[in-house]
């Protein structure tokens, strides 16, 4: 049985004026860079990189060792496959998604707010949780 694993991050984003959206947590030129890091990081079991690429500094180095540990027991093989289960378009060009990452019986559910603004796309709120239930219920 897998081991209940809870990890939601608020985000309160940067407000550096003049920094690129590469380099501000959270902040994606594009919707595909978003799930490019995203999958990049979770197909890994990586959330050290999950939180760097989408944390605006909510989670001390602390914390994310003890996740990544977490993780690495969890997830010793990764997780390669994923699927995006749910997207709700809530208009004002915000997003949620649902997406699965899976190896064998081992999953993982994740769940980000997206706000697509155009020339940009933040990840709003950024969720993970091996409990279906806890993450199907923010929709």
């Amino acid at each position: 049985m897998l081991i209940r694993f809870i990890l939601v991050l608020t985000f309160a984003m940067a407000t550096a004026f003049g920094a690129s959206a590469q380099t501000r947590a959270g902040v994606f030129t594009d919707y595909t860079e978003l799930r490019t890091a995203l999958d990049s990081a979770l197909t890994k079991a990586d959330i050290t990189s999950a939180l760097r690429r989408f944390d605006a500094g909510v989670t001390s180095e602390g914390q994310t060792i003890d996740v990544q540990r977490q993780f690495d027991k969890l997830f010793p093989d990764g997780l390669p496959n994923t699927a995006l289960v749910r997207r709700e378009t809530y208009g004002g060009g915000i997003s949620r998604e649902l997406l699965v990452y899976w190896n064998g019986t081992k999953y993982l559910w994740a769940s980000v707010l997206i706000h697509d603004r155009g020339k940009e796309v933040v990840a709003i709120e950024f969720s993970v949780n091996t409990d279906y239930d806890t993450i199907a219920g923010e929709f």
